[in-house]
């Protein structure tokens, strides 16, 4: 029988208790599996430091947990996390309130790539998790770009048993990308230097424009 096939936003819209449990209560798989969770989430907190008191936007911010992570680790003085799946806003919401960061962000539902800001740019934006399911992968960096005044910052899975296994798992589809892919993509950016930092499983991007 054929694997059911559903939108990425069908995909997670289910998985709000699931995907925050990476974070906030890892099993020992997690901890030895899905290093990259945790790298990821480091690497875009040290960027928002290097920034002081700036603004955040978060796409893909699913349940909220590097949200808040963020905000309580950083002198961050707002975020706006951005996600299609409407349950992962709700979860993301009592879990911002919850933390005592509720103040500080807000949570809307819509697709990045066609939402409105109206003219309104953060200092840094963070895709974590996000780059595995866009087909339009340099609309994505494009708009982000767009929208940031001093970096942008995104996880890259690449090829390798893991991305076998998770293409054979996920009913919704996955890509990956290698390091000469990242580089291509970023081309025509408005940015100063590019760094590419290896993690387990794929790539991390940081983008300054400082």
């Amino acid at each position: 029988m054929s694997k059911t096939i559903h939108t990425a936003q069908q995909y997670w819209d289910v998985r709000s208790d699931l995907f925050a449990n990476y974070y906030k209560k890892p099993s020992m798989f997690d901890k030895m599996f899905r290093k990259a969770v945790y790298t990821r989430t480091a690497v875009m907190l040290n960027t928002i430091k290097e920034c002081g008191k700036c603004t955040v936007l978060d796409i893909g911010s699913g349940p909220g947990v590097n949200s808040v992570t963020w905000l309580k680790n950083s002198d961050a003085s707002f975020l706006m996390g951005i996600d299609f799946a409407e349950n992962m806003n709700e979860y993301a919401r009592k879990n911002a309130a919850a933390e005592g960061v509720g103040d500080r962000c807000k949570f809307v539902a819509g697709d990045f790539l066609t939402y409105d800001f109206k003219g309104e740019k953060f200092d840094v934006a963070c895709a974590a998790g996000v780059t595995d399911y866009v087909k339009d992968i340099e609309a994505l960096v494009k708009k982000m770009d767009a929208v940031t005044n001093k970096a942008f910052v995104a996880s890259w899975p690449i090829g390798g048993l893991r991305m076998a296994l998770r293409r054979y798992r996920y009913t919704c589809p996955v890509f990956q990308y290698n390091e000469a892919d990242v580089r291509r993509i970023h081309e025509g950016c408005n940015i100063k230097s590019l760094d590419i930092i290896p993690m387990q499983g794929g790539l991390m991007s940081v983008a300054r424009k400082y």
